[in-house]
């Protein structure tokens, strides 16, 4: 049985942050995630999640203007630091999952930077009990983000073994037409699925993804990580959620 978590930097935009994960709980969802914790004090934070019994399933070192700063040349004290603030959230938050954002850049040496400081994130999070965890995120979504292909990701995957992969099925569709061809490749790295449904980027069942063939290989291949809902909700979020019930059991 699939499981479903709630995407808080998305889903229930239409109340206050921290009445989102009430809203969550109250909606059925097991299990939450947000990109940046860092607007409120992790123990609030943690008090608010243990409340309603919503583990937090992964998040993202601090990212800056830049949606991320790893691949950020001059960055690197600012990169250093966030991992630092990062390592501490995730002790607070009981999250071992940790998004290094490479960041929007047009610098020429942003693959030599970005490598630099992710060899030093995977030993600092290791060492830590962290794992870290990279996406792929399409420059239709985020123009200019460094990590937007897959062979890019690829090349992290071989590089660095511990490094899991967030596998967002609507940034792959939207990247390569296909994106049950990229779950059946990249699905050993895969810590983490997200879904959209492309185009529109809203719930599954308004646009022309096969949404039931990937849950589908999802399912075969034994899949028992989290799906999180990374989508614009149409109208309310309450609202969006009725084609849960086909996948959840």
């Amino acid at each position: 049985m699939l499981k479903f978590n709630a995407h808080l930097g998305f889903q229930f935009n239409e109340l206050p942050f921290l009445q989102r994960i009430e809203a969550a709980a109250a909606a059925g969802f097991r299990a939450v995630e947000f990109p940046s914790p860092y607007e409120f004090d992790a123990s609030l934070l943690a008090d608010h999640l243990a409340q309603h019994n919503l583990p937090l399933i992964q998040f993202s070192a601090p990212t800056g203007v830049t949606k991320g700063v790893a691949a950020l040349h001059g960055k690197e004290d600012d990169f250093r630091g966030g991992l630092l603030q990062a390592a501490s959230y995730a002790k607070a938050l009981a999250c071992s999952d940790v998004h290094i954002m490479s960041g929007v850049t047009i610098q020429d040496d942003a693959a030599l930077v970005y490598g630099g400081n992710l060899e030093y994130a995977v030993k600092y999070l290791e060492d830590q009990g962290l794992r870290p965890l990279i996406e792929v995120i399409c420059v239709q979504e985020m123009p200019g983000y460094y990590m937007s292909d897959f062979s890019k990701a690829q090349q992290v995957l071989e590089t660095f073994p511990s490094v899991g992969l967030i596998l967002d099925l609507y940034h792959a569709q939207f990247l390569t037409g296909d994106a049950a061809d990229v779950l059946a490749r990249f699905y050993e790295r895969t810590v983490h699925v997200q879904i959209a449904d492309c185009p529109g980027r809203h719930q599954p069942g308004t646009g022309s993804m096969d949404v039931c063939a990937l849950f589908t290989a999802l399912e075969l291949r034994g899949y028992q990580g989290w799906i999180g809902c990374e989508y614009r909700p149409t109208g309310l979020t309450v609202d969006s959620l009725d084609w849960i019930k086909r996948f959840s059991g």
